[in-house]
């Protein structure tokens, strides 16, 4: 069956089942029985959705979405991106620090699972992208067939945050542990050649501390062809100047919105914003069971109404069921 029949076919069969799901595909079946098929509008791909965002005015907030159903559960929600992290890809499919370990196949695996689900675009850490020029050619490919519309490959080398693990408390890279301009430059250059879709997003991580160097490389990176620059350490009274004189949208990680308000930042990432308190509560939950044998009712954690059955398409599943279990 081709792509659009299903899709029709998917539409239609919701719609019998009485249940229009939240995330949109009652609206877009009304829509299309309104104009005509001859006259609805074109849809967007994912990678010319997070395009057209970072050309709309105004800041984008792109929470975590950590699983199928939180990256479905924001869309539903009315956010228009969601982030991948790769602290979270780290600690919650492989139980490992955030240190480079897990491979780019690994990523590209996770991400992609989520990205396919949903119909707004996903952001994905991709680390170094392997970390050669090669393996950067190679992981973008993978992650643009996986269908991610935008990846932010960095300048630092493995194992990452050294600083941190030797108990500095040190934010931002030492010099030491950055990869260098012209290596990070090329890394930048493959990962733009290597996308068959134009679309694709390549935005620039910079671990660097320093003003004049985070502005060094990001007019670097501009040249070698990335489409947006993050650099993490960046501070709010920072961002105006750096967008101004790099010229590329500009991508914060988790910067407080009364602090960045009224500046250029472009968008906000929100990594660990629902996997660490998910851990948490599984923490108290757990303990909870271990020491009382019961687990006290928490009806205040509980999706509200049907969101779960919207989720997980039951109004589709009931329809096919029904379809296809009712015998002549």
């Amino acid at each position: 069956m081709k792509q659009a029949s299903r899709r029709k076919f998917i539409q239609r069969t919701a719609t019998v089942a009485g249940g229009a799901l939240a995330i949109g595909v009652g609206a877009a079946a009304s829509a299309e029985s309104a104009q005509g098929p001859s006259k609805s509008a074109p849809q967007l791909s994912k990678t010319q959705k997070l395009r057209a965002l970072l050309k709309k005015p105004g800041l984008v907030m792109a929470p975590e979405g950590y699983t199928v159903i939180t990256a479905k559960l924001a869309e539903a929600i009315g956010f228009e991106v969601i982030y991948i992290p790769g602290s979270m890809m780290s600690g919650t499919y492989w139980a490992v620090p955030d240190w480079g370990l897990i491979t780019p196949t690994a990523m590209i695996e996770i991400a992609g699972r989520i990205a396919r689900e949903i119909s707004i675009p996903a952001i994905s850490d991709a680390d170094q992208g392997g970390g050669t020029a090669l393996n950067v050619y190679h992981s973008v490919q993978q992650f643009e067939k996986a269908g991610i519309a935008g990846v932010h490959i960095e300048d630092t080398l493995n194992p990452k945050h050294a600083d941190q693990r030797a108990g500095s408390g040190a934010r931002a890279a030492s010099p030491a542990s950055l990869e260098s301009l012209e290596r990070m430059v090329m890394r930048i250059r493959a990962a733009a050649d290597a996308r068959s879709d134009p679309d694709f997003v390549i935005i620039a991580r910079t671990d660097e501390p320093d003003i004049e160097g985070i502005l060094r490389r990001g007019t670097a990176f501009a040249k070698a062809g990335a489409d947006v620059f993050m650099p993490r350490t960046i501070k709010p009274d920072q961002i105006d100047r750096v967008t101004g004189e790099v010229g590329l949208p500009l991508l914060g990680v988790g910067l407080p919105i009364r602090d960045v308000r009224g500046t250029k930042l472009k968008v906000n990432i929100y990594p660990g914003l629902v996997s660490g308190p998910a851990v948490a509560l599984a923490d108290t939950l757990l303990r909870e069971l271990k020491e009382h044998g019961e687990v006290a009712s928490r009806p205040e954690l509980r999706l509200r109404g049907d969101m779960m059955g919207q989720l997980t398409n039951h109004a589709i599943y009931s329809g096919l069921a029904e379809k296809w279990t009712t015998t002549p």
